[in-house]
């Protein structure tokens, strides 16, 4: 696994979106991240836990009020806010292998405060993969998802600070801690919380009692059954006699049918509804031809002579261009009149610096232009007005020749087409009318087919009857089945519940097998590895011998070179320190998890004996990503030159007082 990016949207100290690039470049795994005390160097780790386990990264025992409260004291509160923010957002990008294949997600955790309930917070989580937003991934799914990637249980040993060593060290029952960080690694805590509810389950069979044989109702419910089923057989047999017979009378009804239609009884059966569709065929003919005598009366005859409409709609339409010229050309008679009138008066002139001969050239110059008349169009040279008409008169005319021409012969088309649909009609249904035979011919027959039919639906209740007697039958059967079924359960019960009992008790001894041997071999390697990790990160490289883990407790023994045990508090502080961080490095190796690891201010209590060791050989080496959480005087001078080699890229946390923010700025301090 490797974090690539972690971005901070109003989260603590960090105003704005604030984002920091964490992929080694290659370089060295160790990216290194330097800020003052209180500058958000621990908020960017409980951003990290946040984001990946929300309320889960507060502890079990949090409620849902408290961690509310935690995430609106997370929102940034700088003096720079003119407006209280009321919403944060953490998201983090990584990848993950997992079955030979890599996989890109980005995970992103908001909340705001609602204005109405200052201690009500609203969540959200989204979850990409591969770039693609994942809407299966609810939080709960979430929570499932990033268990088995880094499960809770197994984070504590990648994503630590100094604090946390500290406690460790200095806490007398730190035995307990490890017992339950131990369980959560090997998943013994499964296995305990299954013996669990196993005991729980062969409580409950030892409380069941045994029941009684059944052989007696057994053997009565099956001659029940048996004879139910010879009465159902009876019963198929019936309606399959009836359905015959049905069939038959079918065929009869079908016949005499026939019979009657040959003899044209369908047609009497619609004597009355052909006598009501000529009626209204006649009147729908009338009231057709009706219509068509108005059309004729109105505007049809011209529509029988389209070529003299036509002719006439181009005479209208030059009659009316030649009146508009004849307008154009009396206004501009009009206005050339008045202006003659005008440069030929001596005042028009009075103001002019103009001599007499200059103006006397002037009015020669513009009266034969003002003289000028319209030209008539070359179209209407030779053409006349037959007869004054006025423009509505006109428009008028147009209008009906455009009817003529369009409107009306459509509409008679329609008339006639309709007129000539009703007649046909009319002559099918006289047609049919004169094939109606005489009422006496079909009485005998007709009377026949009545009986038939009153045969045929007495044989259909019969055989509803008959269908109704097999659901019975059937169901009856069903629940003496399932009966019989429950006594034969009832009577292997007794012998199942004693397997049970065995199997249970196999179970638990398998369990408890299984978790001895897993935690005694765990246990040892574990064991090893802390002696292992104790002595490379301490400047007595034999100090520790072995160490010894017990399988029920999981209390620590160290034990030194004399192989004497070894007091805790034998060990100076420094010592305890170097132990919680081997301890803390062993389970992460021992967890078979290649993860990063997050460390804030681990070497806030050491020497610089100790410091200079774990900058040697803890930091390079504990995973091959570092996120390394420093302040100015943990890692400086030569300790931050013995790390160089190693660090990919370096970042400064700038916290500035007065806005009450901190920024994120590249390269280390100084």
């Amino acid at each position: 696994m490797i974090l690539h990016k972690l971005t901070l949207n109003n989260v603590g100290l960090f105003r704005g979106t604030q984002a920091i690039h964490l992929t080694p470049n290659g370089r060295g795994p160790i990216i290194l991240i330097g800020g003052m005390n209180g500058s958000g160097k621990t908020t960017l780790l409980d951003a990290v836990r946040l984001c990946l386990y929300g309320r889960r990264a507060l502890g079990n025992r949090v409620s849902l009020n408290e961690y509310h409260e935690y995430l609106a004291a997370m929102i940034h509160r700088g003096s720079d806010s003119a407006v209280p923010l009321n919403r944060a957002a953490v998201s983090l990008e990584f990848e993950y292998a997992h079955g030979g294949e890599t996989k890109q997600y980005r995970v992103e955790r908001s909340w705001q405060q609602e204005s109405s309930n200052l201690r009500s917070v609203n969540e959200g989580l989204t979850v990409s993969e591969n770039n693609w937003l994942d809407i299966e991934f609810g939080a709960e799914h979430w929570q499932d998802r990033i268990d088995e990637f880094i499960p809770i249980g197994v984070s504590q040993f990648f994503f630590f600070d100094g604090e946390d060593i500290q406690k460790l060290a200095d806490d007398s029952s730190h035995d307990l801690y490890l017992a339950e960080s131990i369980k959560a690694l090997l998943g013994i805590n499964l296995v305990e919380r299954l013996q669990s509810d196993l005991r729980v389950y062969a409580n409950r069979l030892v409380k069941r009692d045994s029941p009684e044989p059944v052989q007696q109702e057994i053997e009565a419910v099956e001659s029940e059954i048996a004879k139910l089923k010879s009465a159902l057989t009876d019963a198929h047999a019936h309606a399959e006699s009836l359905d015959t017979q049905i069939a038959k009378l079918e065929t009869r009804i079908t016949r005499q049918e026939s019979r009657i239609a040959a003899e044209g009884g369908s047609y009497a059966e619609r004597r009355e509804s052909l006598k009501l569709q000529q009626g209204q065929l006649l009147a729908d003919i009338e009231a057709l031809e009706d219509n068509i005598r108005d059309l004729c009366g109105d505007l049809f005859p011209f529509a029988l002579v389209p070529d003299l409409l036509k002719r006439l709609v181009v005479r209208l339409r030059k009659e009316i261009e030649l009146d508009e010229w004849e307008a154009k050309d009396r206004v501009l008679e009009t206005q050339n009149t008045e202006l003659l009138k005008t440069i030929t008066a001596g005042t028009f002139w009075d103001d002019s610096s103009l001599s007499e001969s200059q103006i006397d050239t002037v009015r020669t110059k513009l009266t034969p232009l003002l003289k000028t008349r319209l030209e008539r169009p070359k179209i209407l040279c030779d053409f006349k007005k037959i007869r004054e008409r006025s423009p509505s008169e006109c428009d008028r005319l147009l209008g009906w020749i455009d009817a003529c021409l369009n409107d009306v012969p459509q509409e008679f088309r329609e008339l006639n087409d309709a007129l000539q649909e009703a007649q046909s009609e009319l002559q099918k249904v006289e047609q049919a009318l004169q094939k109606v035979p005489a009422e006496e011919v079909l009485k005998l027959l007709v009377e026949k087919l009545s009986t038939l039919n009153q045969t045929l639906g007495q044989l259909h209740k019969q055989e509803q009857e008959a269908e109704q007697s097999i659901r019975t039958l059937s169901y009856q059967i069903e629940v003496a089945e399932r009966k019989l079924d429950s006594l034969r359960y009832t009577q292997q019960l007794g012998e199942a519940h004693i397997q049970r009992q065995t199997r249970v008790g196999a179970v638990q001894s398998v369990l408890a097998a299984y978790t001895a041997q897993l935690t005694q071999a765990k246990i040892a390697t574990l064991g090893d590895a802390i002696a292992e990790g104790f002595n490379q990160l301490s400047h007595k490289s034999d100090r520790i011998k072995r160490v010894e883990l017990d399988p029920q407790t999981f209390a620590v023994t160290l034990y030194d070179t004399q192989n004497r045990a070894l007091l805790k508090e034998e060990l100076s502080a420094g010592e305890k320190q170097i132990y919680t961080t081997a301890l803390l490095w062993a389970l992460a190796r021992t967890s078979g998890k290649a993860l990063p690891m997050i460390l804030d201010t681990p070497l806030g209590r050491l020497d610089s004996s100790h410091r200079q060791l774990l900058v040697e050989r803890y930091f390079p080496y504990a995973s091959h990503q570092i996120i390394l959480l420093s302040t100015d005087t943990e890692v400086e001078g030569d300790l931050c030159s013995l790390l160089e080699p190693h660090i990919s890229h370096t970042f400064h946390l700038s916290y500035q007082q007065t806005e009450g923010l901190t920024t994120i700025k590249e390269g280390y301090f100084g």
